[in-house]
């Protein structure tokens, strides 16, 4: 082949990838904008269940599931289990970001021009949290029950709640600075930091079932035919306490809890 035919189909290969790039550029780009309902609804392609979608509902970023046949969106609740009660109202824009996958882009702020300037006021300003407002207790304003070494945590615009830095270091990009001012907040933050890490490990210990048990399951069923098929005696009560020893052990059902230094925990008969 003459070297000019082959420079030529270099050339036509070559612009086929740069075309293909920028498209796929083009729909990823696309597929991180908010999309109103009133313009269209996601769309479920063919062999797939609900469809995993960010929701922007009563100015809240949610994780939903959308079902395209009863148009409903259901709130992620931490399992693949949908409840009616996790069913929400007021969906008003949404965005096709899978966040059933690892690092999936999320959002940094809601649609319009005003949840963009709301969240550059509160990522430059590093105030406290207007929730924090909402639950000072009446002897704010007589400066009682403060802390000297005020604890602080970090809220992503997912809503997740994480210890931060002390109070003079600037929180990181896209974070928002939470600096609780009474035992109160401190409280109140570090108990919804506990339930998301409760729905965090539930969601990961129900994986974990979900191969374990599989093997576990296996594994007994070919001890239950030892069991029936054994020699003797002896082996039979052997087979049997192996089956008893582990039908009692489910190394996925334990909990985890966690306190701040400050905090803490009585458990009651």
């Amino acid at each position: 082949m003459p070297n000019a035919d082959r420079i030529q189909i270099l050339q036509a290969e070559l612009s086929a990838l740069k075309k293909e790039r920028k498209e796929q550029a083009i729909a990823l780009k696309m597929s991180r904008k908010w999309v109103s309902v009133k313009k269209r609804l996601p769309e479920r392609g063919p062999m797939r269940g609900s469809i995993q979608v960010l929701a922007w509902a009563n100015d809240k970023l949610e994780l939903c599931w959308f079902d395209d046949e009863k148009i409903t969106w259901a709130r992620y609740n931490g399992t693949w289990c949908v409840w009616p009660k996790d069913h929400i109202e007021g969906v008003t824009h949404w965005m096709g970001s899978n966040w059933g996958v690892k690092d999936f882009y999320c959002p940094p702020c809601g649609p319009g021009i005003v949840n963009r300037i709301l969240y550059l006021w509160r990522r430059f300003t590093q105030g406290v949290s207007d929730t924090a407002h909402d639950m000072r207790p009446k002897s704010w304003s007589r400066g009682n029950v403060q802390l000297d070494k005020k604890p602080v945590f970090y809220k992503d615009s997912r809503g997740k709640i994480v210890t931060g830095l002390p109070e003079d270091r600037p929180a990181p990009r896209g974070y928002q600075k939470i600096v609780c001012n009474n035992v109160f907040e401190a409280e109140r933050y570090s108990e919804l930091q506990r339930q998301q890490e409760r729905s965090e490990h539930g969601m990961i210990m129900e994986k974990r079932e979900q191969i374990e048990g599989a093997v576990q399951s296996e594994w007994r069923k070919n001890a239950q035919n030892l069991m029936m098929n054994a020699r003797n005696q002896v082996n039979r009560e052997f087979m049997e306490a192996a089956l008893k020893r582990n039908a009692e052990h489910k190394p996925w059902k334990y909990e985890r809890i966690s306190f701040l230094h400050s905090e803490g925990f009585e458990e009651k008969d």
